[in-house]
């Protein structure tokens, strides 16, 4: 973890020095807000101690994008820190600081006490008549027009950030004014101030912990508050948290003006904008108002920032997480349309939508339901917890409640580094087996059905090619269409048809096509270059008196960065399945991913559906037995298993793993060995 925060401390002075050479006044956002992908998610999480330790409370925390913890969790959860970051290592982790508010009650850490040990008196806020105030129940104030400032930013860098713990400081109570619990006497002359001296006091002594804290801490660190979008504040910090977004009236005056405030602030923001907005139950903990959560994630996406929903005020230590926190967007592609009112850029009560590479959202911030046609065909996300809605339908046209917001996705009509027989129709599914996307038929209309066909650059030259496989012949397409190579694997001779699996065997960066026989042919594996020359004759991973063929994946089964050869028996097999290494030498004697009686052999693909940095063995079954795709370690211990298709549906489970939405993760694709055919031949 300390090497990581080295990594990014040197990042961030290479990028120092890139801005130092921008002509003054260029406008230039961090590298990493333009590479920014969505949905962004955060927790506001105000619990640290024994709650940290929860190894399931560790792991719902790591889904999210960004979280905020008690700074005591450094005493308190030391490992918690290593912990997370090896669920998720691009999470970023602030420490919740309040910068008026001592805590007498709950803070009896060593950290605090060390903290309490450089209060003077003279720090703590009173009236003119020496009586000390709170800004929150059962704690006491500190005057931010002492000593307590530049001593409390010092604290933050050197007993704080220099752990190496945290990716920046989360400051609360943030405000503009301090009049509201008058009479004061922030200037200490003995005399209760007026409204403005007061007022003015404060918020010139918050610029100064701002810029100080900043100071000390250097560029690399995320600095926001709660809450204040103060326009003199921005040079110092990152942003700000919207507590209780829009407000606790929820009214469309309010939205207009929280939205506004909401992205006019981003813009200003001088470092890299993060902007929470934290909608909540305002302490009912109706935690199934999926309506409030997606006007607010969709109200948020309105702008860059991260989204957070919890209990309210009185209580930030929830787990809640929602259908649409895992949704992946991509980058933004514009800025915010008013749908209603398209010249109109200001915010206002209307309905609104947004553009991203993988999808668009749009907000119905009226009060009344509202009809939109969409430009085309999208999907809604898969959900359970609302599925009413977010039921996975492909649909043109989208109709809202008031104070209503859809997350909506891009349809997927097309495979690209994964095998499938032509004309198939492909089902998308997580490892546990919960739908993913919705189904597509996966065809390229330039080839006959049925053919294999896999689409993928396997020369590093940036485009893509496509490679297909028929009874006899290996052809390789450039992208434009024409072919680059064809061969004969198994001789012009053979004419049973031929699997394929497309990786790199030698670990040299280079690409690999492994050939494998269809029903009819020996179990003969052969191996060839990308452009389709034998390396390696092959070898035969079952009797070679077999007739029913054999299947073969590519993948590293052990996380020792190469990969393997895993081998199937095909139809007329048992469902054996088999791991050689590149040379052809059995390495796993394998073994049966079905009864080890049945006779109609087994799918394979391999791919880290489980994201642990290992790939898996999926398989799926033949002729015959209900369509149960599982997933295997190297081992033959079975992960998950769930039906892919209609129970009743007992012709075959093809099977490949990809990464269909470019999110990061794969998938598993599940699909049909019965075609349609629609094409040129």
């Amino acid at each position: 973890m300390l090497k990581q925060n080295n990594v990014k401390k040197y990042l961030s002075t290479i990028l120092l020095f890139f801005l130092l050479l921008l002509p003054q006044g260029s406008s230039f956002l961090l590298a990493k807000n333009s590479s920014q992908t969505f949905v962004q998610t955060a927790n506001y999480f105000l619990l640290s101690g024994s709650t940290l330790e929860d190894q399931e409370t560790i792991q719902t925390l790591a889904r999210f994008d960004l979280i905020v913890i008690p700074v005591e969790a450094q005493v308190y959860n030391e490992d918690f820190f290593q912990t997370i970051r090896s669920y998720n290592e691009d999470i970023l982790i602030l420490a919740y600081i309040p910068t008026v508010s001592w805590n007498d009650v709950y803070w009896n850490d060593s950290l605090h006490d060390e903290l309490y040990k450089g209060i003077e008196n003279g720090w703590w806020l009173k009236d003119a008549s020496g009586n000390t105030k709170s800004v929150w129940p059962n704690t006491r104030a500190l005057n931010l027009n002492s000593g307590w400032i530049s001593y409390l930013a010092n604290f933050v860098q050197e007993e704080v950030m220099s752990t190496g713990y945290w990716d920046g400081i989360f400051y609360d109570e943030v405000q503009d004014t301090i009049d509201w619990i008058s009479p004061l006497d922030v200037n200490k002359d003995g005399k209760n101030d007026t409204t403005t001296q007061a007022n003015t006091l404060w918020e010139e002594n918050y610029l100064e912990l701002f810029s100080t804290t900043r100071e000390l801490l250097g560029d690399e660190a995320i600095i926001i508050t709660n809450g204040s979008s103060n326009k003199a504040f921005a040079p110092s910090v990152n942003g700000r948290m919207f507590e209780t977004f829009p407000s606790s009236t929820d009214s469309l005056t309010d939205w207009k003006n929280s939205t506004t405030d909401y992205l006019q602030f981003e813009d200003e923001i001088e470092h890299d904008p993060i902007i929470i907005v934290n909608v909540n139950t305002e302490n009912t903990g109706t935690r199934d108002d999926y309506q409030k959560v997606r006007f607010g994630i969709t109200s948020t996406l309105l702008g860059n920032g991260f989204f957070a929903f919890d209990y309210g005020t009185e209580d930030h230590g929830q787990l809640w997480t929602y259908d649409e926190y895992d949704v992946y967007l991509g980058k933004a592609k514009g800025e915010p349309e008013n749908i209603l009112s398209p010249s109109m850029s200001s915010i206002v009560s209307s309905v609104w939508e947004r553009d991203f590479e993988q999808g668009k959202i749009i907000v119905n911030a009226t009060n009344s339901q509202q009809t939109v046609r969409l430009d085309g065909e999208y999907e809604k996300i898969h959900g359970s917890q609302d599925p009413s809605i977010n039921s996975g339908s492909i649909v043109s046209t989208i109709t809202l409640a008031a104070k209503d917001g859809i997350i909506l996705l891009r349809p997927i009509d097309s495979l690209q580094n994964a095998v499938f027989a032509n004309g198939s129709f492909a089902r998308i599914f997580t490892a546990e087996g919960a739908t993913k996307r919705t189904g597509f038929f996966a065809y390229d209309n330039s080839q006959s059905g049925g053919l294999r066909v896999i689409t993928q650059d396997i020369d590093q030259d940036d485009s893509l090619e496509t490679i297909v496989a028929g009874d006899t012949y290996v052809t390789i397409y450039r992208e434009n269409g024409t072919v680059e190579k064809t061969f004969a694997p198994y001789t012009e001779t053979y004419t049973q048809g031929i699997n394929l699996a497309i990786g790199d065997l030698e670990n040299d960066g280079t690409i690999e096509i492994v050939t494998g026989t269809e029903n009819g042919g020996g179990p003969h594996v052969r191996v060839f270059n990308s452009e389709g020359e034998l390396i390696n004759p092959g070898f035969f991973p079952y009797n070679e008196a077999f007739r029913g063929g054999v299947r073969v994946g590519i993948g590293d089964l052990n996380g020792d960065n190469i990969n393997e050869i895993i081998c199937a028996a095909a139809d007329t097999g048992g469902p054996h399945v088999r791991v050689a290494n590149k040379y052809g030498k059995i390495i796993n004697p394998g073994f049966f991913a079905y009864d080890e009686d049945y006779r109609g052999g087994a799918y394979i693909a391999v791919g880290d559906v489980n994201e642990d940095g290992i790939d898996e063995i999926i398989t799926g079954p033949g002729v015959g037995l209900e369509p149960i795709v599982r997933v295997y370690d190297r081992d033959g211990q079975l992960l998950s298993e769930f039906l892919a298709m209609d129970a009743s549906q007992k012709t075959g489970v093809n099977v490949a793993v990809t990464d269909v939405d470019s999110d990061g993760q794969k998938e598993i694709i599940a699909l049909t060995t019965d075609v349609f055919t629609f094409s040129l031949y």
